[in-house]
């Protein structure tokens, strides 16, 4: 299993579900806890899996559990990550709880975590973010 750094699926969050192209096959379709009026796919990916959450028609999250083979190569994956779904926008860490950070994105649209624990990223809307975790 190599290192995905270069090659991982960069998707647009809010964009319509039924564009949402993913290059893997998908797993499981479950709602979410807090959530039941969205869905979660899973789809198995090269080096892990890529959980996508569709919520009132659109792309609200993108969980990243694809691990990197080193610290080097999780600092230039998270580069990449922030880059793209910073869209421009810095980044601000809101909390490091000893697990992982949370972050914001600088116009407060979007919420990052990541989990240096486990070396899960997550990208998704505020919106929804205060909807599963009401």
């Amino acid at each position: 299993m190599g290192c995905l750094t270069d090659d991982l699926p960069l998707l647009e969050l809010l964009c319509a579900a039924h564009e949402v192209r993913v290059p893997g096959e998908l797993e499981s379709s479950l709602p979410p806890e807090n959530a039941p009026d969205a869905v979660v796919d899973t789809y198995v990916v090269d080096g892990g899996r890529l959980l996508l959450t569709l919520w009132r028609g659109r792309l609200h999250e993108v969980i990243y559990q694809i691990p990197a083979e080193s610290g080097e190569d999780a600092s230039r994956r998270n580069d990449r990550l922030f880059a793209h779904y910073g869209q421009g926008d810095d980044w601000t860490e809101i909390l490091d709880n000893g697990f992982g950070k949370t972050y914001r994105r600088a116009d407060q649209q979007q919420y990052a975590l990541w989990s240096y624990a486990m070396d899960i990223a997550t990208f998704g809307t505020m919106d929804f973010h205060q909807v599963k975790w009401q």
